[in-house]
């Protein structure tokens, strides 16, 4: 159970052995050819169809052509090349959620820090039975941020330590860089977004060893690889996913997935953090056509780069939110019609999914629950 009440649940991850495990899946598949270091470049359409995709990779150029595309680059690369209008941030001033550098810690005494938040459950965001919960996940330390930014040990703008514990007790998965006014679809931002946000990790394991109990003796384990995006271009498709679904648990005839997330916005130019709760705890479908473009028959978009609106698109973006939709993704490529996405029908792209132990729908919770 999640402590802080954002999500039902929590699922901590080992990354080294989840690599392990992504490399084992395609070493089983016989019909994957894996190309790592391999880049889009460029991409040739002709009459509302993807021909062909230019790569770049250590051997140089390289085109491949296909029956059909999916494009998984979270950003949308694919598809903006090929003409697939889009929008980019929020609609006040086109600003985008922050970037962070993600960074996991050892060595960390977890239970001063359930110490903590019990004696001062005011300055940690917290579900009523937290103190009940065997795991630990800390959105809080309000004070101590603060007195840190104002003494210019914290040069970046948050307002809260944020960091999760990893799949062992001594594990610190700690969220709390914030890189904003940078934007992913640029090079050198993101060159400068990168370097902003290893040199906020090197302050936060400072403050956290001075500040935080618990902390004295964290160490390093390891870093992002690459700065973490949270958003950047939502292509459009023929439904666009609104603030309203989100919150009222909207259902779809066409449902691919499901999400259980709430909005999750992060100031775009500062360094708060707002949470959408709503009455009941947020469980909504997530329609096919938030894939498809409307322009382009053979291409679809998956991940956190589908048509969303900016707010919405805080909620829908979550790693298993991502994961459902790249299902959902590949099985409907295996039934489109010459390669056409515009074919596949949504009924037996569900039951696809259904089959594969997926849930695309209130009905297929429903009977999971139930079983």
């Amino acid at each position: 159970p999640d402590p802080l009440g954002v999500a039902s649940t929590i699922t901590p991850v080992d990354p080294e052995a989840l690599r392990n495990v992504c490399f084992q899946m395609i070493r089983e598949e016989p019909n994957i050819t894996l190309m790592l270091h391999t880049f889009v470049a460029g991409v040739t359409c002709r009459e509302g169809r993807v021909e062909r995709v230019l790569c770049a990779h250590k051997g140089g150029l390289e085109e491949f052509s296909a029956r059909c595309y999916i494009d998984a680059t979270g950003d949308g690369d694919l598809a903006a090349w090929a003409g697939a209008p889009f929008t980019y941030g929020r609609p006040a001033d086109g600003l985008a959620q922050p970037m962070t550098m993600v960074l996991r810690l050892g060595g960390v005494n977890m239970g001063k820090v359930r110490q903590a938040m019990k004696r001062r459950p005011d300055q940690f965001v917290l579900r009523q039975d937290a103190d009940r919960i065997p795991y630990t996940a800390v959105s809080g330390y309000f004070e101590e941020v603060e007195k840190a930014r104002k003494a210019g040990e914290l040069t970046f703008p948050r307002d809260r330590v944020l960091f999760f514990q990893g799949v062992r007790e001594d594990e610190a998965l700690v969220n709390m860089s914030r890189v904003i006014r940078r934007n992913s679809l640029d090079p050198s931002d993101m060159a400068l977004a990168e370097a902003e946000g290893r040199q906020q990790t090197e302050e936060i394991v400072r403050f956290l060893r001075k500040h935080i109990d618990g902390f004295q003796d964290c160490r390093v384990l390891q870093t992002g690889e690459t700065i973490g995006v949270r958003e950047s271009r939502h292509i459009r498709g023929e439904y666009e996913l609104t603030v309203r679904d989100v919150i009222t648990g909207a259902s779809f005839e066409d449902a691919v997935a499901m999400c259980a997330f709430p909005i999750d916005l992060h100031d775009p130019n500062g360094g708060g953090l707002q949470w959408e709760q709503t009455d009941s705890a947020t469980c909504y479908e997530v329609p096919w056509r938030v894939m498809v473009i409307p322009t382009l028959r053979n291409l679809v978009v998956t991940g956190r780069c589908v048509c969303a609106e900016h707010e919405a698109a805080a909620s829908v973006r979550i790693t298993p939110t991502a994961m459902a939709l790249g299902q959902a993704a590949g099985l409907a490529a295996a039934l489109a019609k010459e390669g056409d996405f515009h074919t596949v029908p949504a009924p037996a792209l569900r039951e696809s999914i259904l089959r594969q132990g997926g849930i695309p729908d209130r009905k297929a919770l429903e009977r999971v629950h139930t079983e």
